[in-house]
């Protein structure tokens, strides 16, 4: 992890190259507007990059900073390989499970409500204006805002609680009368296909928590190979018989 620390607040923007650093693009100048100012800023380092580019931009003159690298245990990456590994081995307990189904569909109002907000505003924003620049990509502009907000969530609680909790508390009774009316799925190839779509997002996040790819992927096969051992037991002993 690379951690950029100011006295004063600064911009970092993380490219792929040196070209990018010095390359012209609207939208560059877009998002450097609207990225947000800090005076700590974190960027994690994939292992196997060859190459990490950075840029710190100094709003203010005098402004000091510092570049350090770090070596640690990641607990977010341990959080999202348990996560992973919980989605998988439970997969078909949890598609048939009405707390699941309430809770994942609250989950899914909470965020997917900005990302249709700035999504319907992108559509009755007047062509012309100015603003529809920063809607017209719509999904991608509604997904920086998602993780801008992140980024800023302990801010947030602290000064807009009122606002937060009125949010949360609107779009989760919303969300929840929405997967009311519809109710839990009962037809089964549903129920199946919401499995495999859990095991699968498992294998997605085992993959993603661990680093290491070739130790990620082996864990992968090893999953695999676990949750599927009774049919190759079965076999062996059909066989046998």
């Amino acid at each position: 992890q690379i951690r950029v620390t100011s006295s004063r607040m600064i911009r970092v923007t993380q490219v792929d190259s040196e070209e990018e650093l010095e390359k012209f693009s609207v939208w560059n100048v877009v998002f450097s507007f609207l990225r947000g100012k800090l005076n700590d800023t974190s960027i994690d380092v994939d292992l196997y990059s060859n190459k990490t580019c950075l840029k710190v931009e100094l709003l203010e003159p005098g402004t000091t900073y510092s570049v350090v690298l770090l070596r640690r245990f990641d607990p977010k990456l341990f959080l999202v390989f348990f996560l992973g590994l919980l989605l998988f081995f439970c997969g078909d307990t949890l598609s048939r499970s009405q707390i699941f189904y309430y809770s994942a569909g609250i989950s899914v109002g909470l965020l997917a409500s900005l990302l249709v907000l700035v999504y319907m505003m992108s559509k009755v924003m007047p062509k012309k204006s100015p603003v529809y620049f920063l809607l017209v990509g719509g999904w991608s502009f509604s997904l920086y805002l998602l993780q801008l907000i992140f980024k800023n969530l302990q801010e947030i609680c602290k000064s807009y609680w009122q606002y937060l909790l009125g949010y949360l508390l609107f779009v989760g009774l919303l969300s929840f009368a929405v997967c009311y009316r519809y109710g839990p799925l009962e037809n089964e190839r549903s129920i199946n296909l919401l499995s495999w779509a859990l095991q699968l997002l498992g294998l997605l996040l085992i993959y993603s928590g661990i680093q290491i790819h070739p130790i990620a992927l082996g864990l992968v096969l090893i999953a695999v190979c676990t949750k599927n051992l009774d049919y190759p037991l079965q076999w062996a002993f059909a066989a046998y018989r």
